[in-house]
């Protein structure tokens, strides 16, 4: 990155962290800057300063065991194939004890990744982090990133046509008046019960501005008529599917939460047609909000981790 790109990061962080509400939440995010800051630079014995001893992984990768130095040896092995690999935070939401980091991650495929053996290729991929601190302590975290995303881009995964982003037009930046963080844990609450679990699909409309953007999917169309048509694939492959929010945090102009989303695959996804196998797979999204519509959205989903169950995708 050149300067400025690091200046505008760095303006960017000190804004996300200075829009906690209280003393702990504003800690709390400092303390996970850092955390990220030292994954980056292989500090990872700096851990022992923030990270509890007996921290929990809840969404471990193959081989990690509980506790801080297991977590160290973890990013040992999912960093070390990538030398030059680099975390940059592009959203930080604090509420309590809970902290959401969404950032982009890219590196150099250099060594063997979980048994793919080293491409050269410059991989970019996202991520977004959960954790929970007691004390300015990282007591347990969870992890949702996109391993399909990087698996296409090794080679391991076909990927599927996609037009090309360059020919995207540019994303329109809406603002306005920020709301409260009951409110948008109100309006997050809706639209997973009312889209989602029930199928309710012209709530988005209710929901959503007429220029939203999600940059996770740049080639869905704008507003919420893209939403509608990613909960129509899914619950009509899904007919059984059903989603739940097991944590949310928000701020006045933004509310992220971590789900769990189930289903018996009977339709056709994307081409694949019905295994009749159950899958369960975890997912983080974040919804940034301008006076009361939801204008940009992000997620990371566990679609790897729910084409193995189907027995698909390898």
């Amino acid at each position: 990155m050149n300067p400025e790109q690091v200046t505008t990061i760095k303006a960017n962080l000190y804004d996300r962290i200075m829009a906690g509400k209280t003393a702990e939440e504003i800690a709390n995010k400092a303390v996970i800057c850092r955390y990220v800051d030292a994954t980056n630079d292989g500090e990872l014995d700096l851990f022992d300063l923030f990270v509890d001893e007996n921290y929990i992984e809840n969404e471990p990768i193959p081989g990690q065991g509980p506790g801080r130095e297991e977590l160290k040896k973890a990013y040992v092995v999912f960093n070390g194939p990538f030398p030059d690999l680099e975390y940059v935070f592009e959203d930080l939401i604090a509420e309590g004890d809970l902290v959401f980091g969404r950032g982009v991650i890219t590196g150099t495929h250099k060594g063997d990744f979980m048994g793919v053996p080293a491409t050269g290729k410059q991989i970019r991929w996202t991520g977004t982090r959960l954790f929970r601190l007691e004390n300015l302590q990282v007591k347990e975290g969870w992890i949702n990133v996109d391993m399909m995303g990087m698996m296409q881009q090794m080679g391991v995964i076909p990927a599927p046509p996609a037009p090309d982003p360059a020919t995207f037009a540019p994303n329109k930046h809406v603002s306005g008046a920020p709301s409260t963080r009951e409110a948008n844990k109100a309006l997050m609450r809706r639209f997973i019960e009312e889209v989602w679990n029930k199928g309710n699909l012209d709530v988005a409309d209710e929901l959503f501005h007429p220029d939203h953007v999600s940059p996770s999917a740049p080639a869905l169309p704008p507003g919420p008529e893209g939403t509608k048509m990613i909960a129509t694939a899914f619950r009509n492959a899904f007919p059984d599917y059903h989603m739940t929010i097991e944590q949310m945090a928000a701020e006045d102009d933004r509310v992220a939460a971590r789900f769990l989303q189930s289903g018996t695959h009977l339709g056709e996804l994307w081409g694949i047609p019905p295994t009749g196998k159950f899958a369960k797979f975890s997912e983080i999204g974040i919804l940034r909000i301008a006076d009361g519509k939801v204008v940009e959205s992000w997620y990371d989903v566990d679609m790897l981790g729910m084409m193995g169950q189907l027995g698909v995708g390898g």
